[in-house]
């Protein structure tokens, strides 16, 4: 029976080629970073805030259960869980980091 887009055996080895360490409540498991560089908005001359937003990707099965606001180390960085969204069908989750437990 074919649950998902991704066999949850298969993930791993997708991360392998360039994933980096996360854990999370005693789990560690493999995870690909992105910097999400946030527009400058421009009106009138002024700029408006700009800053960059540090995503990870899991496998959803290695963390099924992190609540928000919960340390991550993401390749040695200690942050904070914001908020996490599963992907697609579902195999894999963003989790969005925080420098600061809010």
């Amino acid at each position: 029976m074919l649950t998902g887009f991704y066999a949850d055996t298969d993930i791993p080895f997708m991360m392998g080629d360039f994933g980096v360490s996360v854990v999370c409540s005693g789990v560690t498991t493999l995870g690909i970073v992105d910097n999400v560089g946030k527009d400058s908005i421009v009106s009138q001359s002024v700029s408006g805030v700009s800053g960059k937003e540090i995503t990870v990707t899991v496998q959803t099965s290695a963390f099924p259960a992190v609540l928000n606001r919960e340390p991550i180390v993401v390749d040695g960085q200690l942050f904070f869980i914001r908020d996490q969204n599963q992907e697609g069908d579902g195999a894999l989750t963003k989790i969005f980091c925080s420098t600061k437990r809010s």
